[in-house]
């Protein structure tokens, strides 16, 4: 049986040793308040660069129908030109040549030759229908940033891609952290992105409009 000398002792050890819950639970709480918040920061932020993505794509869109329609109105306005050209050089012929034989061979003549420029320019618009489909920039070849088109990627450590000038721009305007992972990242923590560059380049060689997009 303990005297009162050694019960007071046990509990002083028995107080002195315990840590009181909250400043137990406290860490696991601030680690999940900060995956909570970095949760709902990559929410916030994917919820924007679709939004972004989307009014982009709209005007885009509303451009290519706009080409396409004036495109057309150019093949429409040329055809009508030759055909008003036609009219007048068989009129002028008409009065040169007007009483003789062989004046329908001539006219026959106008009509055929007119007949080969008109086929040579639909030639020329029909090889542009494949420019005239719809054109759009795949996502992944697009910074994160400004969705443009990437010229420069660089990749971060986290395996995100930015155009440079964009991140270098973040880093130094805003913070140094990844705007989409919200990790640390730093100037020279940025890796060219070689690889995605090689298919950006090829991607503008077959397609010269995306140079506008």
């Amino acid at each position: 049986m303990l005297n009162g000398k050694n019960e007071g002792t046990v509990c002083s050890l028995n107080t002195s040793s315990a840590k009181p819950a909250s400043a137990t639970r406290a860490p696991s709480s601030r680690k999940r308040r900060q995956a909570v918040t970095g949760a709902i920061a990559l929410f916030v932020g994917d919820e924007i660069a679709s939004a972004a993505r989307s009014a982009r794509r709209r005007r885009w869109e509303n451009l290519e129908r706009q080409r396409l329609s004036e495109e057309v109105e150019l093949q429409s306005y040329l055809e009508k030109l030759m055909l008003e050209d036609r009219d007048r050089q068989k009129e002028i012929l008409e009065k040169e040549t007007k009483g003789s034989e062989d004046l329908d061979n001539k006219l026959s003549a106008v009509d055929a030759e007119y007949d080969l420029r008109g086929r040579e320019l639909r030639e020329v618009f029909a090889a542009g229908d494949a420019c005239r489909q719809k054109r759009e920039v795949p996502d992944y070849l697009c910074g994160r940033i400004s969705f443009e088109l990437l010229r420069d990627p660089v990749i971060t450590p986290s395996g995100v891609t930015y155009e440079r000038r964009d991140i270098e721009e973040h880093l130094v305007r805003v913070g140094h952290f990844d705007p989409v992972t919200r990790e640390e990242l730093t100037m020279d923590m940025l890796i060219p992105n070689l690889a995605l560059k090689e298919v950006i380049d090829a991607f503008v060689s077959e397609n010269e409009w995306a140079v506008d997009y």
